[in-house]
């Protein structure tokens, strides 16, 4: 979530009149007002969450800890423009019991007259449903796979703002790592979830070398209706995947998708297929799967297998309450279903749902959401569930999260 500032046409004439009268006391108006107005603002977030397993038998009373700790800069004159985050992440034992940091995004570019924009650094992927596929805190399964809220280094182009918008992306590289604790994946200590290398400790001992580069992402859409209140969309990606042995493939991606308003109503549609085409030896695999099956994905500290093709498609509804209780305004209930459907391996379906609400009071912000699902890396107890899973888990279990953030 983002908060802005901005000064109004009324305290610009209150300076002006000011200025006519007493001029020493005008200079200092009309300093505090460009300080008020500068093109550089520095913020950040504090989150807390409490959480509770249905599959977690030693901490049946659930857990509650730091989620996240964040600095946000960004500037914008008008004409240059930027934006960068750095997170630090400390979970409980409930979570992992483990600590990371990582750079989300960080990029500079410029606004044309037209009001289109060019970005380079590590920025998101323009594909599928901007800025998310999700109305949760968790977001959904796309997320996981790598197709949501997504950021690689490279150049982005935003065409001016209009009834038809279109956005072309190349990402020579994925976002890269940092730093986590001992108990995390180098490789995997990331905000967006890529193509990694395997963790012979932390990971499934694979010897699966992959990683993204010369990722080409466009997309395009039409804003239909009063105020641009329908939008359809498609997108298209497709890469290289180094796996470190000499023979690179490719992987592509395509995605149809739809945020309509209605009122207080709003919803969102998409169904997207991908393929990852790998070229994996006999002895890069686990538990005797084909190894070409299924490609390892690594972010926030693990890596773990998805299926290397698949449909995945998202169906969400949201109402926006009106009025206030007390200080708490802005409530918006949801219900946000996506699922994988596995077209490699003769994997079981992996399947997310969160029901939930979102409000705020001032600089606090709240998520309670339900979540329910099955073969979910976040969800389930067999934590390799976007591609083979555990016969001992066919049922659906549940995830609680209650989530308070300060933003400044």
């Amino acid at each position: 979530m983002k908060m802005k500032t901005m000064t109004g046409l009324c305290a610009a004439l209150a300076g002006i009149a000011v200025l006519a009268s007493a001029p020493a006391q005008a200079q200092e108006i009309g300093s505090a007002q460009e300080e008020a107005a500068s093109p550089l603002t520095i913020g950040g977030a504090i989150r807390f969450n409490y959480g509770h397993k249905s599959w977690d038998k030693d901490r049946r009373s659930g857990f509650v800890g730091l989620d996240t700790a964040r600095l946000d800069v960004n500037y914008d004159d008008g004409r240059m423009i930027g934006s960068a985050q750095y997170r630090y992440n400390n979970y409980p034992k409930g979570q992992g019991d483990y600590w990371q940091h990582f750079l989300r995004h960080a990029w500079g570019g410029v606004r044309f007259d037209d009001k289109s924009e060019l970005h380079v650094g590590l920025d998101s992927n323009p594909f599928g449903l901007l800025p998310f596929a999700s109305n949760n805190f968790y977001e959904s399964i796309a997320f996981y796979a790598g197709f949501e809220d997504k950021y690689d280094l490279g150049v982005k182009y935003i065409s001016r703002p209009g009834p038809v918008e279109w956005q072309l992306a190349f990402f020579p590289r994925d976002g890269g790592s940092y730093g986590g604790g001992s108990n995390t994946a180098g490789a995997s200590n990331r905000y967006s979830y890529n193509i990694v290398k395997d963790d012979d400790e932390q990971g499934y001992g694979t010897g699966q070398t992959d990683s993204e580069r010369n990722t080409l992402v466009g997309r395009v859409v039409w804003n239909l209706g009063p105020e641009g209140r329908h939008q359809f969309g498609f997108s298209g990606l497709t890469g290289e995947i180094d796996n470190g042995r000499g023979t690179d493939t490719r992987r592509h991606a395509g995605a149809v998708h739809y945020r309509g308003s209605y009122g207080r109503v709003n919803v969102m549609l998409q169904s997207m297929r991908y393929s990852y085409r790998t070229a994996h030896g006999p002895e890069q695999t686990y538990g005797g799967l084909d190894p070409n099956s299924f490609v390892l994905v690594g972010g926030f500290g693990y890596p773990f297998p998805v299926a290397s093709k698949g449909d995945i498609h998202i169906a969400n509804i949201s109402y926006d309450l009106p009025g206030r209780i007390g200080p708490f305004s802005g409530f918006k209930v949801y219900n946000d279903y996506s699922v994988l459907k596995k077209r490699s391996g003769d994997y079981r379906d992996s399947v997310q749902n969160v029901t939930g609400m979102s409000f705020g009071a001032g600089k606090w912000s709240f998520y309670a959401d339900l979540m329910m699902g099955k073969h979910h890396p976040y969800l389930s107890p067999d934590l390799g569930g976007l591609a083979a899973t555990s016969s001992a888990h066919q049922g659906f279990t549940r995830r609680i999260n209650l989530q308070a953030g300060y933003y400044f």
